[in-house]
């Protein structure tokens, strides 16, 4: 991607940057190479597992028999689309966090253009189904782009030590491994831990959508299951070599460090903020 002068830029950086990049390096890199701001994707989380928990909660209460998929990944989605067509009404009608976040962006910083930087090659047809991501790029791609502009890895001097521009900090951190959804809905009030199912990698993922019936798939009532390989951290547009208990453990040390270290600057990453939004997807 090129830069234009005058054009202000927001990063959206996906959370599984964190098995890649270090943090808070990463925000300065993001500056020099030419993003006027960066937000993570946990705000545009909390609001699609607010979303997720109010449409279970509501088919359960209807007592519906039927085992909702969820709907972040979108080579997921396009696969039950092309493959399954039968289960697109099974499909959690919310956006991503990536859709969810851009909507939020959208209103709090008109005038940016949007990129999107993930593990994900699919993210980059998804922003265009969406209209609300002006770019996305890969992780691999970003890469490029600090190589071909000698952005440094380590930052040297303290005042270039900028963290996120803040909406929220908290516990959806975890959302690119595998579970990572399921395991940050406060489910329990309305789902048991039997109800839910959690797998990865197209195998599994293929096995899953075959097996259902009327409907159903056995007597689940919610899968959260992506196709990459120990989930959004096994992308393709990952860069290193790094196995998935590693990239595991790197996220789950960023969520660690920024419990105890960051703060919400002022925001605090309340519905209110965005009541005026609506977070729903049509498929």
């Amino acid at each position: 991607m090129e830069f234009v002068k005058g054009q202000k830029y927001l990063c959206m950086l996906a959370p599984a940057f964190a098995a890649e990049f270090e943090y808070p390096e990463i925000v300065y890199r993001l500056r020099q190479l030419g993003f006027d701001d960066v937000v993570e994707l946990t705000f545009g989380a909390k609001m699609v597992n607010i979303a997720y928990y109010e449409l279970l909660k509501e088919s359960i209460e209807k007592g519906e028999k039927k085992t909702w998929i969820a709907s972040p990944c979108p080579t997921l989605v396009n696969m039950v689309r092309v493959k399954f067509p039968e289960l697109i009404p099974n499909l959690v009608p919310v956006l991503s966090p990536m859709g969810a976040m851009a909507l939020i962006c959208k209103k709090y910083y008109p005038d940016y253009k949007r990129v999107f930087v993930g593990p994900c090659i699919t993210k980059k047809l998804e922003g265009q189904e969406l209209g609300t991501i002006d770019e996305s790029i890969t992780f691999k791609e970003l890469n490029e782009l600090f190589k071909l502009h000698n952005i440094p890895e380590k930052v040297t001097d303290s005042k270039y030590c900028v963290t996120f521009e803040k909406f929220y900090n908290d516990y959806t951190k975890i959302y690119p491994i595998s579970g990572g959804l399921s395991s940050t809905l406060h489910y329990k009030n309305i789902l048991k831990e039997k109800d839910i199912l959690v797998t990865d990698g197209v195998a599994n993922v293929m096995k899953v959508l075959s097996g259902f019936k009327d409907g159903m798939y056995k007597d689940y009532k919610f899968l959260d299951i992506l196709t990459c390989a120990g989930g959004c951290i096994g992308g393709p547009g990952m860069i290193g070599e790094r196995s998935v208990k590693e990239r595991t453990k790197k996220i789950h040390e960023y969520r660690e460090f920024a419990s105890r270290y960051e703060q919400d600057l002022g925001r605090t990453g309340k519905k209110l903020m965005v009541e005026d939004i609506n977070f729903e997807r049509k498929f």
